[in-house]
C-alpha cells in the first residue's frame, strides 16, 4: 500500500523466533536510508520504506548480509509476491 510516497512490504523471515533476533534484523533494515518503519509480526515483518531511495531487493539482500533469510510475502502496494532472497 502506498502511504504518502512510502510503499509497505511484507516480509516473511523465518529465523525471527525471539526479541533478540528481531532487535538484529530491526538495526540491519533501520539501517537503510529509506526505511521509514519497521513492524514485526510472527516470522516477519512489515516495512514502510520510499522506494525512491531504496528497493525491494536492497531491503532483502541487507537481511541476508545480517544472517536472515526473507522473501517477499507480499507487496502490498502492487500484491505482488514472490522470493527475494534465499
Amino acid at each position: 500500500m502506498k502511504h504518502h510516497g512510502f510503499d509497505e512490504l511484507d516480509l516473511m523471515i523465518p529465523e525471527l523466533h525471539d526479541p533478540e533476533q528481531e532487535a538484529r534484523a530491526g538495526a540491519a533494515l533501520r539501517g537503510i536510508s529509506g526505511i521509514e518503519s519497521v513492524r514485526f509480526v510472527t516470522g516477519g515483518a512489515l516495512v514502510t520504506y520510499r522506494a525512491d531511495s531504496v528497493s525491494k531487493d536492497e531491503i532483502c539482500h541487507t537481511l541476508r548480509q545480517a544472517g536472515f533469510r526473507a522473501s517477499t510475502f507480499q507487496d502490498s502496494f502492487s500484491g505482488a509476491t514472490g522470493v527475494s532472497s534465499d
